[in-house]
């Protein structure tokens, strides 16, 4: 799988103030998430259904529909994820007859089978997957004129398991419930496949958004943000070390700040100390970038941005912090 580079930094740019908006892409390891390492595969399980009429038929059509977009997501996402860059990903449906109404684990047989065929270390299956759509409209006044409401709420009701094959052991079970809503007004009725997406649509969405967020349980998405740095544009130094850091040339940029925190007065100083947290954070170094922050603080503990930026990196530290 192709690396892909940790930070990206676009400009803002603001003529007359000393504040600018650097945007970076990053990711973030979190001890609440359920690490992986090897090769997964990604199972959908459909269960057998009664559609000889057309009810079931539909039924069964919906909930197909939805259990392979949540699996796609999910594939997706742990593509895209950092942390399984090595790993090779794969999907597989089968097809369960299970009649009781609790969701059992498939046998260590079929996983072993799967595994096989597959290679895969890992295999994290979507169960079962239920959605209900609901659709209503209604007309009502509004002073002498009337309008039409309308809405359609989709249901989800998913549960994923996570098989160890190693040491045969369920490392996870995960149960998503949510409802997925859209609405609309208009001078006509409104009705699903008109101004509302059409119950196909909705289902798709809804798998799709199941599988996205069950993903974050898995894996360390890449995220976009914002981050301030201090350079006043009559300030020849500071904007040097501005242009560098746009240039992603961190190193002598802090060189630059490090000089002015040394030697400049109070509020150059304290943004320049500012400046070489954000340095420290591009570098993964959380714990030296809270330290700047509170040498910033010292020196003006006034300065804009602080208390906020704290937060953020606190935040950070935190989410790294794996034992």
């Amino acid at each position: 799988m192709k690396r892909i580079t940790p930070f990206f930094l676009f400009l803002f740019l603001t003529s007359c103030t000393s504040v600018r908006y650097i945007d970076i892409e990053y990711y973030d390891y979190s001890p609440k998430q359920h690490r992986m390492q090897g090769d997964i595969l990604v199972l959908m399980n459909l269960h057998k259904r009664d559609t000889g009429n057309p009810v079931g038929l539909l039924d069964w059509s919906m909930d197909s529909l939805a259990s392979e977009e949540a699996c796609n997501a999910l594939v997706n996402m742990l593509n895209q994820s950092p942390w399984y860059e090595n790993s090779t990903i794969l999907k597989q449906t089968i097809i369960r007859s299970d009649t009781l109404k609790v969701i059992l684990p498939l046998s260590w047989d079929t996983i072993e089978q799967l595994s096989v065929s597959n290679s895969n270390q890992w295999v994290v299956s979507l169960e079962y997957l239920k959605i209900r759509p609901r659709y209503d409209t209604y007309a009502r006044w509004r002073g002498d004129f009337k309008e039409f409401y309308g809405y359609i709420d989709v249901s989800i009701y998913a549960y994923w398991r996570v098989y160890d094959l190693l040491n045969r052991k369920i490392t996870l079970g995960h149960l998503h419930t949510d409802t997925l809503s859209w609405e609309h007004t208009d001078w006509i009725e409104v009705v699903p496949g008109n101004q509302l997406p059409g119950v196909f649509e909705t289902a798709a969405y809804a798998g799709a958004d199941a599988g996205e967020r069950f993903a974050q349980l898995l894996a360390p998405q890449w995220q976009k943000d914002s981050r301030v740095l201090f350079a006043q544009s009559t300030d020849s130094e500071m904007m040097r070390a501005y242009e560098l850091a746009k240039m992603g040339n961190w190193s002598d940029a802090a060189s630059i700040w490090q000089k002015n925190f040394k030697f400049a007065k109070e509020s150059k100083a304290a943004q320049a100390a500012f400046n070489l947290a954000l340095a420290n954070e591009i570098n993964g170094n959380f714990e030296v970038a809270l330290e700047w922050l509170g040498l910033a603080r010292e020196k003006l503990p006034t300065l804009k941005h602080l208390d906020e930026y704290k937060s953020v990196i606190a935040k950070r530290l935190e989410n790294n912090n794996l034992k």
